[in-house]
């Protein structure tokens, strides 16, 4: 617990792993291009940095969880973010979702200083961050992915190196493409059921016996069936990842219709308002084009 940390991002789930890192001992820095949101954290004992430089001046590791490639990008490589405070042996650990490109954009910056970055997103949404139980899909050097490991299982469970740098985002993007398709399935499964009189709680017991069974029916369903559309992982974020993947898909040439199709049902998500709430009020836009009542 000796590595003194800094944590850029205190959103909903940046908050909580940066907490977790404090409980666990780690002498904690934190920065939020909102300062309001550090506030929380300054009182249970971390220090709060005026910008990226500070914080990595004042950090062996920099834990990274922001909302999108752009957000990475100022906390890098503005006038003063990271790369302006690093320094030999400093290490960066990025658990937003970015592209693959990007991530090893930052690897090379860093590296020309003499330090170096592991890309570990993370899945295992807000309660997860609030448990310290989250999954991370690492890439980067196998050695970095060691040295981090205490790190990484003060906010989480497990780690899995998935190869070089861009190979773990790729990674969470191919997870999130899951989501995708699993959420649309069972939103619109929902739906028709629905207007053929069967009630959810057949459906998911239906879905939970069968061999396509997935927790994250029970998770999703449970909260489709109580209304509750409270963020856990908000459409505006999953659209971003959505596009990313499309994006790296396409500079592979690999087609993934789709994701393409499923993508557009939730910007129409995003059009009548929902895309701050949790990914699964989609099926209050498949409802609209039924002609339900929302």
């Amino acid at each position: 617990m000796s590595q003194r940390i800094g944590f850029a991002g205190l959103g909903l789930m940046g908050s909580r792993m940066a907490r977790n890192l404090l409980e666990k001992g780690f002498p904690t820095t934190v920065w939020n291009r909102t300062p309001e949101r550090c506030a929380p954290l300054a009182a249970q004992g971390a220090r709060v940095a005026a910008t990226p430089r500070e914080l990595a001046e004042h950090a062996d590791v920099v834990v990274a969880c922001v909302a999108d490639p752009p957000a990475v990008e100022r906390l890098v490589f503005a006038a003063d973010g990271l790369l302006a405070g690093v320094r030999p042996g400093f290490r960066y650990l990025e658990c937003s979702t970015v592209s693959p490109e990007l991530t090893r954009r930052v690897q090379k910056a860093l590296r020309e200083r003499g330090a170096d970055a592991l890309e570990a997103p993370v899945t295992g949404s807000k309660n997860g961050a609030e448990q310290g139980t989250l999954l991370f899909m690492t890439g980067g050097e196998r050695a970095v992915h060691d040295e981090l490991m205490p790190v990484m299982m003060a906010m989480g469970t497990k780690a899995i190196y998935c190869g070089t740098m861009g190979q773990g985002s790729t990674m969470k993007l191919i997870g999130n493409s899951f989501i995708s398709l699993m959420l649309e399935a069972l939103c619109e499964g929902i739906v028709v059921g629905r207007r053929a009189g069967l009630p959810l709680e057949t459906i998911l017991e239906v879905i939970q016996a069968s061999g396509f069974a997935s927790p994250y029916y029970n998770f999703k369903g449970a909260a489709i069936g109580k209304r509750d559309f409270r963020e856990h992982f908000a459409i505006d974020l999953l659209v971003k990842d959505q596009s990313l993947m499309l994006e790296t898909a396409a500079a592979a040439r690999v087609p993934m219709p789709g994701l393409a199709a499923v993508r557009e049902v939730f910007q129409s998500a995003r059009a009548q308002g929902f895309g701050r709430e949790d990914i699964c009020a989609v099926v209050k836009t498949l409802e609209r084009a039924a002609g339900e009542r929302v």
